[in-house]
């Protein structure tokens, strides 16, 4: 297929379409453009859309691509939809998302060890907003539930992947929040370490690792978002 018709036809795709678009699925869609195709005309349409000074741009999110509105520009857009998110956090729920983001796989116990209080209904909500799911049970004593982070977590955010997570105090002003700094020490030192293993980062050690979490079993029912 023509370039310049596959971009055109890319470009409709993602204009209408509410969730990011993976290349095997576009290329699923366009039945008569192979995959290879369907990524050089992705990657040069991007290109393209992004260097036009629009209010728009394309963004690779959650392993596949969205038509997005430029950040300056979601005050009006807002205004417009007068959006109030079902998937809105409070601080606390917020703190308790970036720790689970951060430290995945990781049980209730080890998100309660972080934040000194009770998780629980924290954990329940962000199961219900499919901010968070469940991955399996922890070898220890009483087989405590593992969280980790979801596709919508990544969409919601705007992230590429995991690897894309950025600064916990980002995280928190999306929330309009600002961190306790308690907090935000402990999950920066979190982050150092997650980039070191990564190989994002000089080796860096830290001045205190978090609390052991005493074994403890998940009062939260095994129900997958």
């Amino acid at each position: 297929m023509e370039i310049d018709k596959l971009k055109k036809i890319l470009e409709s795709l993602l204009f209408v379409s509410e969730t990011p678009l993976s290349p095997k699925k576009i290329a699923s869609f366009v039945k008569d453009a192979p995959l290879d195709e369907v990524l050089k005309a992705l990657a040069e349409l991007k290109e393209e859309i992004n260097q036009m000074d629009r209010s728009f741009q394309v963004l690779e999110i959650a392993e596949g691509f969205q038509l997005v509105t430029r950040p300056e520009y979601h005050k009006w857009a807002k205004e417009l939809y007068k959006i109030i998110s079902k998937t809105r956090l409070s601080k606390a729920s917020m703190e308790a998302l970036a720790i689970i983001a951060y430290k995945q796989p990781v049980t209730r116990a080890e998100v309660e060890a972080i934040r000194g209080v009770d998780v629980s209904n924290m954990i329940q909500s962000l199961l219900e907003k499919k901010m968070v799911r469940i991955l399996g049970r922890a070898e220890t004593p009483g087989r405590p539930l593992l969280y980790g982070t979801t596709h919508e977590f990544l969409i919601h955010f705007g992230l590429k992947d995991l690897t894309d997570l950025p600064k916990v105090s980002e995280i928190q002003e999306l929330a309009g929040d600002r961190p306790s700094p308690e907090f935000l020490k402990e999950m920066e030192g979190e982050l150092r370490r997650r980039e070191t293993k990564l190989g994002l980062g000089p080796v860096e050690e830290t001045a205190s690792e978090t609390p052991e979490a005493p074994p403890a079993s998940d009062s939260i029912p095994e129900t997958s978002s």
